[in-house]
């Protein structure tokens, strides 16, 4: 959604922007390079930490003496890297961040500006906001809402009674407003829960490829500002993912859920249906939450169990 833009900026001018400290030369900086794909005159990051909030540590240990190599770098990091490379450093207590709102401010421009695609299909009562972006073979039904500056890519249904807030990113081949899965069984065949509920979508969500959510039976599948969803999740019925929590790639929240507020699940978990999780907490990769748990904790396991009490953020 993101391309590279071509941009100079001084060493110093970057440090200014993030109210850094900066004692070395001044040169300029032309492009951006990953600690793995190093460029002359480029700006790159080197962090211990892959989860800042939970102090999950990084996997991969780099040599940082094979920058020397190069020209022209800056790297933002902690002081404490200061000892392990000559290369000069804009000082960080989280340099992901940092570098993620220098490529935001200086090196990066919007792909899809607003617009509704040729090809995509939007029902007549349907209420879409200002600068509103839907792509190419888009289906959106009635009674749908969609809040300004949203954006929904390609291959994208939605379906229901649902409301989406401002300044959300929708991506491609989602189904948002599905029916359900649920069915009663009378001895001679299933028979279908007609789902009439409504969907919430709230302000700055983050919604990735080929995600499914479900709408409610009754009530309100709802997912709060600024929570963050990765591609290939199911979010299901009359499920609530509170504010600022995110949810990686391959989980399942079954029905009835709740995430609290602030929480990181980790690829492949599994959250059953009706289970509650308080605000803050950390769900490791392909974990199975089977049972309530308080704020503050580390879960790990199948069936998950508190690792470790954390504290409060």
């Amino acid at each position: 959604m993101f391309k590279e833009r071509k941009t100079k900026i001084s060493v110093k001018k970057i440090a200014e922007f993030l109210k850094s400290e900066y004692d070395g030369d001044d040169f300029e900086i032309t492009c951006v390079s990953s600690i793995n794909n190093i460029k002359n005159n480029s700006l790159l990051f080197y962090s211990e930490l892959t989860n800042f909030k939970f102090k999950i540590k990084d996997n991969i240990q780099y040599d940082l003496k094979k920058l020397d190599k190069y020209e022209n770098i800056v790297m933002i990091s902690t002081d404490d890297i200061k000892k392990k490379t000559n290369v000069p450093i804009i000082s960080s207590e989280n340099p992901r961040l940092d570098f993620q709102r220098v490529v935001i401010e200086f090196f990066s421009n919007d792909e899809f500006k607003s617009g509704i695609h040729a090809s995509a299909i939007i029902e007549s009562n349907v209420k879409v906001g200002e600068n509103v972006y839907v792509g190419p073979n888009c289906y959106i039904a009635k009674d749908v809402v969609i809040g300004d500056n949203t954006k929904i890519l390609a291959n994208t249904v939605i379906f229901g009674i649902t409301e989406i807030g401002r300044n959300c990113m929708i991506s491609s081949n989602c189904t948002i407003g599905s029916e359900g899965f649920s069915f009663s069984y009378n001895e001679t065949e299933f028979i279908h829960f007609n789902h009439m509920g409504k969907i919430s979508i709230g302000n700055n969500v983050w919604i990735g490829s080929n995600c499914t959510v479900e709408k409610s039976q009754l009530d309100q599948t709802s997912i709060d500002d600024h929570v963050k969803i990765d591609d290939l999740v199911h979010i299901s019925h009359n499920v609530k993912i509170k504010k600022f929590s995110q949810v990686t790639a391959g989980v399942i929240v079954c029905g009835r859920a709740t995430v609290g507020e602030g929480c990181w699940i980790a690829p492949n978990a599994v959250i059953d249906g009706g289970c509650e999780i308080g605000n803050n907490c950390f769900v490791g990769t392909s974990s199975l939450v089977r049972n309530n748990f308080p704020d503050n904790c580390m879960l790990i396991g199948s069936p998950a169990k508190i690792l470790r009490k954390m504290s409060k953020y």
